[in-house]
């Protein structure tokens, strides 16, 4: 049987936000003389390197938590049959967040709605949802 295009992007979604949590490691050390940084103790090496390591190019934490809190909500709605032919886009901004789209019924976006209120983190749910009664 094949695997639905819906649960493919789902888990492509779900492996690239887990993907963009690793720190980045620079570990390039120059070969020229006058590019090395000056000799200084293996003390003062370690706590300088401890302290680059936890500051260099990370993202606020609730930004984080945001696009992982977006990628379980799509997550979990395309895996639902109950939302098959709904179009609905999902934004999170620092827990709240906001659903957006056509469903082909009420009951639908009350789906989707439950859907994002499940997921730990969430403050708040907005749903600008339409219902497309064709």
């Amino acid at each position: 049987m094949p695997i639905p295009h819906q649960v493919i992007t789902a888990l492509v979604t779900l492996a690239l936000v887990n993907g963009c949590t690793r720190t980045p490691v620079n570990d390039v050390i120059s070969s020229r003389p006058d590019e090395r940084p000056a000799a200084t103790s293996s003390r003062e090496t370690a706590e300088s390197a401890t302290a680059s390591a936890s500051t260099r190019l990370q993202p606020p934490a609730n930004a984080l938590d945001d696009g992982v809190l977006t990628a379980r909500i799509r997550a979990g709605m395309l895996l639902d049959p109950a939302l098959s032919g709904a179009d609905i886009s999902v934004n999170t901004s620092r827990g709240v967040v906001s659903l957006t789209g056509v469903v082909a019924s009420r009951e639908q976006a009350v789906i989707a709605s439950a859907h994002a209120q499940a997921q730990d983190g969430v403050t708040r749910v907005d749903d600008h949802m339409t219902v497309d009664l064709r």
